[in-house]
């Protein structure tokens, strides 16, 4: 017999097994990363398929989700990455991206204080991969997207981007953005009653989506129509098992 907590746990690694499908994962990248902007749905999608190029060298990676910091505990990611963007320039930028499923907008403290936790973390975890004490400039830029498939109708559709910000205080000196810009949350806030009927003010590709597929409230004939109306080909197991649960 199924416990109500079984039921949860099973629900949460749907959930996060379906963040990790490269046609939802990269539509999150293509949506909310700004080194994407300049990169096509398809191409994310195909580095996120291919994972090496001809030369062995890795355009993606899945990350051990679990960080252990001695005398600091540890987190568990929900699904944890790195890739590498290429930009109009013809160089290739790597991000380090958490993407977090949080159902409770408020579980008795801030998500972005959590967040920044985390992003501490994973800047730290970069310590002798991608920079050291003799090179800090090759840290790598941490993102940590939040996704709240159950916020409040009032909330459904909005999105907030939490970043660092140039302040001048005295003077005109302008400091390199590559230097500061190290680390990002973005809160996407979806409400599981969404009509589907009714499209998203920007990004709907992706929103309705998410929504869709991140809550057992919707029958398997919905999802279908929604996987068929938004191209996606490949997570229909996983969404089916999401639905059985239900």
């Amino acid at each position: 017999e199924i416990t109500s907590n079984d039921h949860i746990i099973m629900i949460d690694k749907l959930c996060k097994r379906i963040l990790g499908y490269p046609e939802i994962l990269g539509r999150i990248i293509k949506g909310f990363i700004k080194e994407a902007e300049d990169v096509s749905l398809e191409e994310i999608i195909e580095l996120i398929k291919e994972k090496k190029n001809q030369k062995g060298n890795s355009y993606f990676q899945q990350l051990n989700n679990v960080i252990d910091i001695a005398h600091h505990e540890r987190v568990e990611f929900d699904y944890f990455c790195c890739i590498n963007l290429p930009q109009d320039d013809g160089t290739m930028k790597r991000i380090y991206l958490d993407v977090e499923i949080q159902n409770v907008e408020n579980p008795g403290y801030a998500p972005l204080t959590r967040g920044n936790d985390y992003l501490s973390r994973m800047i730290t975890s970069q310590n002798g991969k991608e920079y050291d004490c003799r090179n800090y400039d090759g840290m790598k830029k941490a993102y940590v997207i939040w996704i709240l498939p159950q916020a409040a109708k009032k909330r459904d559709g909005h999105v907030n981007r939490i970043n660092s910000k140039l302040e001048n205080i005295s003077g005109s000196t302008i400091e390199r953005l590559e230097s500061y810009d190290k680390s990002e949350q973005i809160m996407i806030y979806l409400n599981k009653d969404h009509d589907i009927k009714e499209k998203y003010d920007g990004s709907d590709w992706i929103k309705t989506p998410l929504v869709i597929f991140l809550n057992n409230t919707y029958d398997l004939l919905i999802k279908k129509e929604v996987m068929k109306e938004y191209g996606f080909e490949e997570i229909e197991k996983e969404v089916k098992k999401m639905c059985n649960l239900g």
